[in-house]
């Protein structure tokens, strides 16, 4: 198989990094996520991602353009590589962009609408966590 001069720049900047999963920041802090997907890696910058799903030993993510990924690293991985500012993990298999959330629904068992319409429980132990992360999160965007 050939291998395409994008993919040996992305082999020699992920050296560092654990396995393919990355994290890196530019000048304007924009962060990006080098995932592998198929036979290559993807670089997906964090502002794109709507939500990540965990299943087991794999991670669905969900990008505002519509596409979903599957990844074989855990939900886990992902979680101590995201910002924690925009990204809450909101149920055990599931971490939400808080730029991405439309509606927060106050009921027995919390839930949240995303903009891609798709909604989401919020386990009861995380659910304090998420409002007060979602109230800093809106603040800090207003201001």
């Amino acid at each position: 198989m050939k291998a395409f001069a994008n993919d040996s720049i992305f082999d020699t900047v992920s050296m560092p990094f654990h396995k393919s999963v990355e994290k890196t920041a530019d000048a304007a802090c924009m962060q990006k996520l080098l995932i592998p997907f198929y036979d290559r890696k993807r670089t997906v910058s964090v502002d794109e991602i709507v939500r990540l799903e965990g299943s087991g030993n794999y991670t669905n993510f969900f990008l505002k353009d519509g596409t979903k990924m599957l990844v074989s690293r855990t939900l886990k991985e992902y979680e101590t590589l995201l910002d924690g500012q925009a990204f809450v993990r909101v149920h055990k298999s599931c971490i939400v962009n808080l730029e991405f959330v439309r509606k927060f629904f106050v009921k027995k068992e919390g839930e949240l609408e995303l903009i891609d319409g798709q909604q989401v429980k919020i386990s009861r132990r995380r659910a304090q966590m998420f409002m007060d992360r979602i109230r800093d999160f809106r603040l800090l965007t207003v201001n």
